[in-house]
């Protein structure tokens, strides 16, 4: 995906191999001036469905990896937690906490999530943990390890992040509940 000039929305990336010519730029917290092009990726993780989305430019940049990072990347994450409980536990849902955010995207953050850090798909705080520490894993795995990991996100989503760094330290470095 990419943000456009004109309007400012998110729009399909018609092709990797050229920038789109109404592309937005952006400087990261890094002092890095690149374009708002978004990758996506999306998978499944301990039966959730994950995404995670940073900057990278496929036109000129390779693939990111752990060993070649996109320029777009500060090298931080941020790990968003969805809402609270709903009625009728252990349902999947097709809800993340969001990955999309402009203020994170636009400042260089990689952002990650997925369906089962939403309470209102789950409310178990064990497997909401489980969770995050296997797409933690697969992140740095697939693109290196980050300086740190900032837990994002408000309600259920707090209260998923309180327990996370009181019970399995380590796993996040701060939280924004």
């Amino acid at each position: 995906f990419y943000r456009s000039s004109t309007g400012g929305d998110l729009k399909a990336l018609p092709s990797t191999a050229v920038s789109p010519s109404d592309v937005t730029m952006t400087t990261t917290v890094t002092g890095q001036t690149v374009p708002y092009i978004v990758r996506i990726e999306t998978g499944t993780i301990n039966r959730a469905v994950y995404q995670i989305a940073m900057l990278h430019n496929p036109g000129i940049e390779p693939a990111p990896d752990a060993f070649t990072r996109s320029a777009g990347w500060n090298g931080r994450l941020i790990y968003t937690f969805g809402g609270g409980c709903t009625g009728g536990w252990y349902r999947q849902g097709t809800s993340t906490g969001g990955v999309l955010d402009d203020v994170m995207l636009r400042r260089g953050y990689a952002v990650a999530s997925a369906t089962l850090n939403t309470f209102g798909n789950n409310c178990a705080e064990t497997l909401a943990a489980e969770t995050m520490m296997m797409v933690k894993e697969h992140f740095i795995e697939a693109y290196g390890s980050p300086k740190f990991t900032i837990g994002w996100g408000g309600s259920g989503g707090s209260y998923q992040q309180h327990h996370i760094v009181d019970a399995y330290p380590g796993l996040l470095d701060g939280i924004m509940p």
